[in-house]
């Protein structure tokens, strides 16, 4: 980093990949723990590390005031720094005027939303449809209302509430978006994990495993992200062993 700003001080990337690392940062000290039995003196280290990033974030946005990358990474610094819903508002607004459609953006905000920050189960849900609603297709942000929607059940539903009209209605909102993604869409791969989670909770284990395929390997995603290494990799592999297995003896059924 020294480096790089050395020879381009006033390069917008370099102050912005400064002011993400400490975020970064940050969220690494706080760890995958809840917050109700993660050590204090980690939690105390988490939240006074945000505060580092806002000089580095306001001279990114300054440098290329038409990037939403800084204001987005900000989201990450609100929660942290526990902002009110109003100012929340402000920087969602700084947002939507440059992208209104952005994938990340909209997942960062969701999580604010979420009962567990600074919103309610109501108020994520909210969000997530009506961001979902007014998408173009291939955007993926039809998989907010399942985001949601397996927030909202404590990240742990129960077996019943996976074949709930709604969830398999958002499933399918959450596919057919899917189709409709350019195959360069950074996000693919966040998204096929979590649809194919759903779909193995389904029963639908050939369409999980079409999803799998696409993305063996990559694992930053829910739902495997919120288990402690490394259960993360084996929750995911228990799951995609099941879709494999039982597709196998669907098609040995045929």
């Amino acid at each position: 980093m020294r480096a790089w700003e050395a020879a381009r001080p006033d390069d917008p990337d370099a102050a912005l990949v400064r002011a993400r690392f400490r975020i970064a940062y940050a969220w690494k000290l706080r760890g995958r723990m809840r917050a109700n039995v993660a050590p204090r003196a980690r939690f105390a280290r988490f939240h006074q590390a945000p505060w580092d990033s806002h000089d580095d974030l306001a001279r990114a946005a300054r440098l290329n005031p038409a990037d939403p990358t800084p204001h987005i990474a900000g989201i990450w610094r609100a929660m942290g720094l526990s902002y009110r819903n109003r100012d929340m508002h402000l920087l969602w607004r700084e947002i939507t005027e440059r992208a209104p459609h952005h994938f990340d953006a909209h997942v960062s905000a969701l999580q604010y939303w979420c009962a567990k920050w600074h919103g309610s189960q109501q108020t994520a849900r909210d969000f997530a449809e009506k961001a979902a609603e007014n998408a173009p297709a291939g955007s993926l942000l039809a998989v907010l209302p399942l985001i949601a929607w397996f927030e909202n059940n404590d990240m742990r539903p129960s077996a019943a509430a996976f074949e709930s009209p709604q969830a398999r209605a958002m499933v399918e909102a959450a596919l057919s978006d899917l189709a409709a993604a350019p195959d360069d869409h950074p996000r693919l791969p966040y998204v096929r994990h979590l649809v194919g989670y759903f779909l193995v909770r389904q029963g639908r284990y050939r369409e999980a495993v079409a999803q799998f395929r696409h993305v063996d390997g990559h694992l930053n995603a829910l739902p495997w992200r919120y288990a402690p290494r490394p259960f993360d990799a084996l929750h995911y592999r228990v799951l995609r062993t099941r879709a494999a297995r039982r597709s196998l003896l669907e098609k040995r059924h045929r």
